[in-house]
């Protein structure tokens, strides 16, 4: 049964036109587009959803794809293996096209509020946090498949859209009973790989102890002894750890400030940066990078010309990428 979810998304693109109509469904806990388009040469698109979304490129696409980029600069790109992408709210992200004349594609924009209801708990807030952007999964591409054939069918009841919908959240989000080797702190790897990489995408900004022990199903006591133990750090620890090795590569690769690259890995100031980045290295964040730069010189990065998005702040893109949207 159908909510009254309306997804909304702030987008600007450039020489893409819809071919037909946009096929949609709406089902309890998610909504899905199922979109057919035509793309001129040098075609891009800037996006910002206000709800969670997985987007899964489908069809054969031959040797083109789409380059993404982060609300952080990073480059992603989907083609014909490494077909999705999932952007949580908020999340900006720019699309350019590279050699194709037209893409399908499929837009799934989830409701949390009603998913954690409707699952009993087992899918949390937290775990629609994390942007993943070009990754490939076998499960996943089936399981769009069909949910785009029931869009274009439009034919068979709601309960099998929701049932494909919720088959496809358990395999996006991991959601399995943990068969594989434990750790000393009694975390399979597969709960400490999750917590790591939530970790490390979430570094600017202060991640709870109770969000990390949410993502693996313990209280919050039981998960701080497990990871300290597994990892002899504790989460705070292990958080500005990614933070500087964030920040070294900052360093070396970019040419902004300190301040800017304090505030970008999620440190309040340059001063509170430059004591952990010392207390973890022994040198300042200047000392390293005049150090890094005498051994291997800088490594500069291509630019890439930017589409414009609207004005706005966007509370989980780094500082650098809001001043420069809101000027």
């Amino acid at each position: 049964m159908a909510t009254d979810f309306r997804p909304q998304m702030t987008s600007r693109i450039s020489g893409i036109t819809v071919r037909d109509d946009l096929r949609w469904r709406a089902w309890n806990g998610c909504v899905a587009d199922l979109w057919d388009v035509r793309c001129e040469a040098g075609a891009c698109g800037a996006y910002v959803s206000q709800a969670p979304r997985l987007f899964a490129l489908l069809g054969d696409v031959g040797d083109g794809g789409l380059d993404i980029r982060d609300a952080a600069g990073r480059q992603h790109r989907l083609d014909g293996v490494r077909r999705f992408c999932f952007v949580p709210a908020g999340y900006p992200i720019e699309s350019f096209v590279d050699r194709l004349d037209g893409l399908r594609h499929l837009d799934l924009h989830f409701d949390i509020a009603t998913l954690a209801a409707q699952s009993g708990g087992r899918f949390h807030p937290c775990q629609f946090l994390s942007p993943r952007l070009g990754f490939s999964a076998p499960g996943l591409s089936a399981l769009a498949s069909l949910i785009a054939d029931d869009c274009a069918d439009d034919r068979r009841d709601d309960l099998y859209g929701e049932s494909l919908v919720l088959a496809l959240l358990v395999d996006l989000l991991d959601l399995r009973q943990a068969t594989g080797s434990q750790t000393d702190g009694g975390l399979s790897r597969r709960q400490m790989n999750r917590v790591v990489d939530y970790v490390r995408a979430n570094i600017v900004r202060n991640v709870s102890l109770a969000e990390l022990a949410a993502l693996v199903g313990l209280s919050p006591d039981h998960f701080g002894v497990a990871f300290r133990t597994a990892v002899g750090k504790t989460p705070h620890q292990f958080l500005l750890h990614c933070r500087v090795e964030t920040a070294k590569d900052m360093l070396v690769r970019e040419e902004a400030s300190l301040s800017a690259i304090a505030v970008d890995v999620g440190f309040s100031d340059q001063a509170h940066f430059t004591r952990v980045f010392r207390r973890q290295t022994g040198q300042t964040p200047a000392l390293w990078r005049r150090e890094q730069r005498i051994q291997h010189g800088p490594i500069r990065m291509a630019p890439v010309e930017r589409a414009e998005l609207h004005p706005a702040f966007i509370p989980s893109a780094p500082a650098s990428f809001n001043r420069q949207i809101a000027t």
